[in-house]
């Protein structure tokens, strides 16, 4: 398993996240919000905005950042796992990585 390389901080990624929120909701489907922010984080690093080994913040301080529960953040970081967009150890944290099979 690969350690992280760089670093993005609450504060940080949580304007990043704001700068692609679309302006107008997609019709009267609501996206939950642990989807919209595993969406979200998937999609900056997909883009190159947030690089592939980064250490993501930590739950606690993420939600606090983007004024969200823990258990979004957490459902978030589960979904990003399962996508395989996210590796975490306990106790190193959390950081970005790109599926198998995909360049």
């Amino acid at each position: 398993m690969p350690e992280w390389t760089a670093s993005v901080g609450a504060i940080q990624l949580s304007r990043l996240l704001e700068s692609q929120r679309p302006a107008a909701p997609n019709g009267n489907r609501r996206t939950p919000a642990y989807r919209a922010l595993a969406d979200g984080v998937r999609v900056l690093v997909l883009e190159g905005r947030v690089p592939v080994a980064a250490r993501l913040p930590a739950e606690r301080e993420l939600a606090a950042a983007l004024r969200v529960s823990r258990t979004t953040v957490a459902a978030a970081y589960e979904a990003l796992r399962a996508e395989g967009f996210l590796e975490s150890r306990r106790g190193a944290g959390s950081w970005t990585s790109v599926p198998a099979g995909n360049p």
